[in-house]
């Protein structure tokens, strides 16, 4: 048990991480920092970059040719509109080495030739990509591949002596890039165990400072038992994020209204383009056929919506007549969709401006809510708790009912409770996550640890460190706890840093407060197993006396790097904002100190959150 002469701190940290998006290359320089991202920006697109059949017949693809052409019109759309992901379906490319074989083929095909590689989509579209960094190095794309193959079982993207075809390369499938570091990356095949020969994978990854899983598809046209089995499959993998935590976009083929979306539509939300994203004109029609069959869907909020914006491109996309002998005026049979998501809540955020606050509990066992001003400091606070409060251990980060807003976590008395959020830092009645507790536990929202699109919370009593798995709902609860730290943890106290190292994973701070060790600050990194790594020391001379309660403010400054507020002992009672920094290696640590809060915070406030 904590030491009862010992303040416990209160638990703050990101949801799922600060949103900061910080390339690798520049992860070990400590450079200038990289703006908060607070919303997301999506292109979908089907660029039918494999179809070997020339114009006038069924299943023309417009320019296949021009390999190159396509690719550079990818680039160009993703500066367009801005874009921080692009999803591609029917694209050729590889995995690994640009320079490696082709990837095996059933039969031989005479038209594979060396450094096929270099000759995809995926190899124009990277090369492309790199001239962004010559203006910014935070412009640097991560692009990844997963391959599929045709009806008829081959993976090869074909070559042709017929007119206008030449070398092509790489293998069929769909692509996914992010600017930014992408991270946790699989593929998800859909199609085993059907009769059909041909295969279209899911490929799935994670954004550094962004909170959903991103996947892009494609589901296979005319059989609606497969589109159903393949959308089974990839709910079935992705598990609790499907509904929790992902964004999920490419060509479904088929309107939102058909049967084999339904399960789709309803548990997803989705982005409604309002027009038509696929066409076919064949030669003997006087009109168009036309379909919406491409989508970007997301978890759902418990209410309202993330999209801010969503639209299909057709100036991109081949509207003419298919007849011989004219030319095309788009890239594709289909329009690239572009849609933007707002990222809810901003880590530290409860009254939805955008700028992280603090949570601290007076000597009359109140409640008070100050509002930070995106720079550090804070305005006058707000009562959101009348009373009975006191010694009770608080974070607040997490949208743990799924309505778009940042909750209250607390342990009070023995009890680990959510508080919902109304959206202006108020609260409504709580929800029993977890009893019993010991009165002298302390609470941490760790953000989702376990990258499942939930919120879950670390709690540390009885010298040890448990972590409990959020499950998100209108009446959140939480899964049973893990042991995740065995002894040692009543001589530390425990906060939340966010993503502090930009890998990807929610960290803890801790503060030594006995022992040799003490008044340091340890880093201790999130792990893929939900654990976390042995600590690396953040900063000094936090003592309990010096520094009586500290809490992590996630990003409260806007710059992309983690910050912290603390009380001093001196008798001065003053609070102090320290700005998060980088050590010479590019290492989180403390950073300089300003005064936000000038006397009384050593006897008006007990705790902070």
């Amino acid at each position: 048990m904590l030491r009862r002469g010992i303040r416990v701190l209160a638990a703050l940290l990101a949801a799922a991480a600060l949103t900061a998006v910080i390339p690798a290359h520049a992860q070990a320089a400590a450079g200038d920092p990289v703006p908060v991202k607070r919303q997301l920006t999506v292109l979908t697109w089907n660029i039918c970059g494999e179809t070997l059949v020339l114009r006038g017949r069924t299943g023309y693809c417009p320019h296949r040719a021009d390999v190159k052409g396509k690719a550079l019109k990818v680039a160009e759309l993703a500066r367009k509109y801005q874009a921080d992901v692009i999803m591609l379906q029917e694209v050729c490319g590889y995995e690994g080495d640009i320079d490696a074989t082709p990837r095996p083929h059933a039969t031989p095909v005479p038209n594979l030739f060396p450094g096929a590689n270099s000759k995809s989509h995926m190899a124009f579209l990277e090369e492309d990509l790199k001239k962004d960094l010559q203006e910014d190095p935070e412009n640097e794309w991560t692009v990844r591949h997963a391959v599929g193959s045709r009806a008829d079982g081959e993976s090869y993207c074909r070559n042709s002596t017929l007119e206008g075809y030449g070398e092509i390369g790489g293998s069929i499938g769909v692509l996914l890039a992010v600017k930014g570091t992408m991270h946790d990356v699989r593929t998800i095949e859909t199609t085993t165990g059907t009769s059909l020969e041909r295969s279209i994978p899911a490929l799935c990854g994670r954004l550094v400072g962004w909170p959903d899983q991103l996947c892009t598809t494609h589901l296979i046209a005319g059989n609606n038992t497969v589109q159903r089995a393949q959308t089974a499959e990839i709910k079935k993998q992705l598990g609790t994020s499907w509904t929790q935590g992902t964004l999920i976009g490419g060509d479904f083929n088929g309107d939102l209204g058909d049967p084999d979306l339904t399960d789709v539509q309803e548990e997803l939300d989705a982005c409604e383009t309002n027009t038509f994203t696929h066409q076919t004109w064949a030669a003997d029609n006087t009109t168009p056929q036309t379909w919406n069959m491409d989508h970007l869907f997301a978890s759902k909020l418990s209410a309202g919506t993330r999209w801010t914006s969503c639209l299909a491109d057709h100036e991109a996309m081949d509207k003419t007549k298919n007849l011989a002998g004219t030319e095309p005026d788009g890239w594709s049979d289909h329009a690239p969709v572009v849609a933007t998501l707002r990222q809810t809540p901003v880590p530290g955020d409860m009254t939805g401006d955008g700028k992280p606050d603090l949570v601290a509990v007076d000597k009359d066992g109140k409640l008070r809510l100050y509002p930070g001003t995106g720079t550090g400091a804070l305005a006058a606070p707000l009562t959101i708790g009348n009373s009975g409060w006191t010694g009770a251990s608080l974070a607040h980060r997490g949208d743990w009912n799924g309505d778009g807003t940042e909750d209250l976590l607390a342990r009070v008395g023995n009890e680990l409770r959510v508080y919902p959020n109304q959206g202006d830092g108020t609260l409504t009645r709580w929800t029993t996550l977890h009893l019993p507790l010991p009165a002298t536990a302390q609470v941490a929202a760790v953000g989702d640890l376990d990258l499942d699109g939930a919120p879950d919370a670390v709690v540390s009593y009885d010298d040890r460190l448990y972590r409990y798995d959020g499950i998100r709902g209108t009446s959140p609860s939480v899964a049973p706890p893990v042991k995740i730290g065995s002894e040692g943890w009543a001589d530390q106290d425990i906060t939340g840093l966010g993503d502090a190292d930009h890998d990807g994973r929610p960290d803890l701070l801790t503060r030594q407060h006995d022992g040799p060790d003490v008044g340091k600050l340890w880093l201790r990194p999130g792990l893929a197993d939900g654990t976390f790594a042995a600590p690396t020391q953040y900063g000094y001379g936090y003592t309990a006396g010096s520094r009586p309660l500290l809490s992590a403010a996630a990003d409260a400054d806007g710059d992309g790097v983690a910050d912290l507020w603390a009380t001093t002992g001196d008798g001065t009672g003053r609070l102090l904002y320290y700005q998060g920094s980088t050590d010479a290696a590019g290492n989180p640590t403390d950073g300089p100190s300003t005064e936000v809060g000038t006397g009384g915070w050593n006897t008006v406030i007990t705790a902070l959150g």
